[in-house]
């Protein structure tokens, strides 16, 4: 998007308001009004004084950030660039650099929601925020003092999670961790680390480390936990590698962590915390941290159902494909394959447009089936390490023939979006990334040619993919965007309030996927929450027409 010279809308004069009767709705919707086109003006700031201020003042924030709060909620259901505020506003970009700071201070509160994408920074309001505006009251602040090491460790995960997830950068991280330790110094697991006077890298590391025990039952941690964790740091990951080959680190010298030890031997690329961490520091704890299972696991009880149509061949090859995964005629079918002396697992490829539903047909199956899901994420997997993707890989395969031989039901190891692993390898190689990536992809052949149990991979592309791939994948089901049919039926799903005519001539007008038509359903709940009318219609075709014409750029989920 292009700068533009800041054009200042004409707003009307300051309003005799009546606070009593004013709710943070009413006020976010006047703010949001009057906000647009004003380049954040000193006369706009004036005529929306009793608004700004009793947003502000509702929610102990300052008058700027109730401005970019009300913004933001008229955002909601998306990620939005300081591009898409800045032209909200009509004012250059370089304006909102301005309020970088006040950004930081919303996310703090937990009323804003911060994430990294193509490296550049994108805000979202939060679930909290938004239900705080709906029902006119305050959100609470969380507590973050005289917790007990369950909550502590819930504070830890929050942390992590936040960091897997660009949330907040690695500075941040130390500084929210180190703030957690200082208000909870009565308890002995906090006040005995304390003691150890680690560094920022260990200290993190280490309580990384523990969630991973707490929230997952894993002791190992592997190259690829520590590129996350110190992402941004190239030296702490250099030091670390350092530190894990040659045993010298306070964490080792301390006897919290050692060198993964497996059939006598130590791994060179991982390490694991002592057994003087769980049995001690720890006392036992098991899994106690709220929401989390194994790592990367989904439960198939906590998805979702959901009601999804396919085109006629889809639906054939799916239901045969949900069939097959059905636990007795699995076990059965794997029998009978070895005896025949052919391979027992199954690797199936999704590819189709985006949109079109591989990703939650993935879990839909997971859920019927009651298999777990193994989600494994693309970009975690490919190290900037030269000789680092490869052990990742071996790791992601190791850990998923433990969660098989550990379940009833082996799981699903699902590989979305998985473009970048199985595309044609590089002929004739001579840079070392070309090489890396062609080792990334021999391994993962030879781990699928070994399978035992379920893999699915989705893909948008399928022209550039390696016919060794193609060989691998045993039922390959290609999505189509949905029929006329179909899409009415996905209309009428979403929108129950449409009738079967206006349903009918929005599928054969708009040629969408599933997932537009839940971006326009979307946009029809975002506007119901903020005016409390219900779109007719009329305005559902303009939000199709929006959707159809849209050039800004999107962070949305693939699939619907």
């Amino acid at each position: 998007m292009k700068n533009r010279e800041c054009k200042t809308k004409q707003v009307k004069p300051s309003e005799s308001v009546n606070v009593n009767e004013l709710t943070l709705l009413g006020a976010v919707e006047r703010v949001v009004e009057m906000a647009e086109n004003s380049a954040l003006s000193e006369q706009f700031f004036n005529n929306a004084r009793p608004y700004v201020s009793f947003i502000a003042e509702r929610l102990q924030i300052t008058d700027v950030q109730a401005v970019l709060l009300a913004v933001a909620a008229s955002f909601y259901g998306d990620w939005s660039y300081l591009s898409e505020f800045a032209s909200y506003f009509s004012c250059r970009r370089l304006q909102m650099l301005r309020y970088v700071d006040d950004y930081a201070v919303l996310r703090k509160r937990r009323l804003l929601r911060m994430n990294n994408h193509h490296d550049k920074e994108c805000y979202q309001i939060s679930k909290e925020a938004i239900q705080a505006i709906r029902q006119n009251r305050v959100p609470p602040q969380p507590k973050i003092s005289g917790l007990t090491i369950i909550e502590f460790f819930d504070w830890v995960n929050n942390l992590v999670c936040q960091r897997k997830d660009d949330e907040i950068d690695y500075p941040e991280f130390v500084e929210d961790v180190k703030e957690l330790m200082r208000q909870n110094m009565a308890l002995p697991f906090v006040s005995q680390l304390k003691s150890y006077d680690l560094n920022d890298r260990d200290l993190t590391l280490f309580l990384w480390g523990c969630n991973m025990l707490i929230a997952e039952d894993d002791t190992t941690i592997m190259s690829m936990d520590y590129e996350n964790l110190y992402s941004g740091c190239r030296r702490y990951i250099r030091e670390m590698n350092n530190a894990i080959r040659t045993q010298k680190s306070p964490l080792f010298e301390k006897g919290l962590m050692r060198l993964k030890n497996s059939d006598g031997m130590g791994h060179p690329d991982a390490v694991e915390l002592t057994p003087y961490v769980r049995n001690e520091m720890l006392q036992g704890m098991c899994v106690e941290v709220k929401g989390k299972s194994s790592r990367n696991i989904i439960a198939h009880n906590t998805i979702k159902a959901k009601e999804l149509f396919y085109n006629p061949s889809e639906e054939r090859k799916l239901k045969q494909l949900r069939s097959l995964l059905e636990p007795e005629q699995f076990d059965n079918i794997c029998t009978r394959l070895e005896q025949k002396g052919l391979r027992r697992g199954f690797a199936c490829l999704f590819y189709g447009a985006p949109g079109t539903g591989k990703t939650e047909t993935v879990l839909q199956l997971a859920r019927a089936t009651g298999r777990d899901l193994m989600q494994v994420n693309i970009s975690e997997v490919k190290s900037m390490w030269v000789g680092e993707s490869e052990k990742n890989v071996k790791a992601i395969f190791d850990r998923y023939r433990k969660a098989v031989s550990e379940s009833e039901r082996a799981p699903i190891l699902f590989f979305n979006e998985a473009d970048a692993i199985i595309s044609k390898r590089t002929e004739n190689v001579a840079r070392a990334v070309d090489k890396m990536e062609n080792a990334l992809q021999n391994i993962i052949l030879q781990e699928i040619e070994n399978l035992e149990g379920v893999l699915i991979a989705t893909t948008n592309l399928t022209k550039n993919m390696d016919s060794a791939f193609e060989r691998r994948f045993l039922y390959k089901i290609e999505f189509e965007k949905p029929s006329v049919e179909a899409k009415r039926s996905i209309w009428l799903s979403m929108l129950p309030s449409l009738s079967n005519d206006d349903a009918a001539m929005l599928a054969a007008s708009y040629d969408f996927s599933g997932g537009q038509i839940e971006n326009i359903t979307r946009k029809q709940a975002v506007e119901e929450i903020l005016t409390g009318c219900t779109a007719d219609i009329n305005r559902i075709i303009e939000f199709c027409d929006e959707e159809r014409l849209d050039s800004k750029p999107q962070y949305k989920s693939i699939g619907f």
